[in-house]
């Protein structure tokens, strides 16, 4: 469910990234809550959630993906099958019951959405500062 105050955080920059993705307004409406479960199942604000999802990449072969959307410049696109092939079967799970959306619906929006996440955690290339953190 999306909430009045998170259809307006659809405007400016991520709603314009999410125009420029090409995404219709039901997804665009999801992204939000997709996005914020993205960056909890994968724990995206931290180095070892970004360094544990460099390396499920780079295992799979995709490491390259990774390490454009953490570098500054353009992101290497990924498809909803790549992701869901790196994905453990409990960050999937996780992420379907954080958003309620089906596999189906939830895997093109994951493969969407991932490389702004984790560029949006790595500002400027860098991993998270683990000194910032609240453990």
């Amino acid at each position: 469910m999306i909430f009045p105050s998170q259809e307006t955080s659809m405007s400016g920059l991520f709603g314009q990234i999410l125009q420029s993705l090409g995404m219709g307004e039901a997804e665009q409406n999801a992204a939000p809550v997709v996005h914020g479960a993205l960056s909890d199942v994968l724990n995206l604000n931290s180095p070892d959630g970004i360094n544990n999802l460099a390396n499920s990449f780079a295992a799979s072969g995709l490491g390259q993906h990774v390490q454009s959307w953490i570098g500054s410049g353009g992101n290497i696109p990924i498809t909803a099958e790549q992701v869901q092939g790196v994905l453990s079967n409990d960050q999937v799970q996780a992420l379907i019951q954080r958003t309620g959306l089906p596999i189906a619906a939830l895997m093109p929006l994951v493969s969407k959405l991932l490389p702004h996440a984790v560029d949006q955690a790595t500002p400027g290339g860098a991993t998270p500062n683990t000194d910032s953190q609240n453990v």
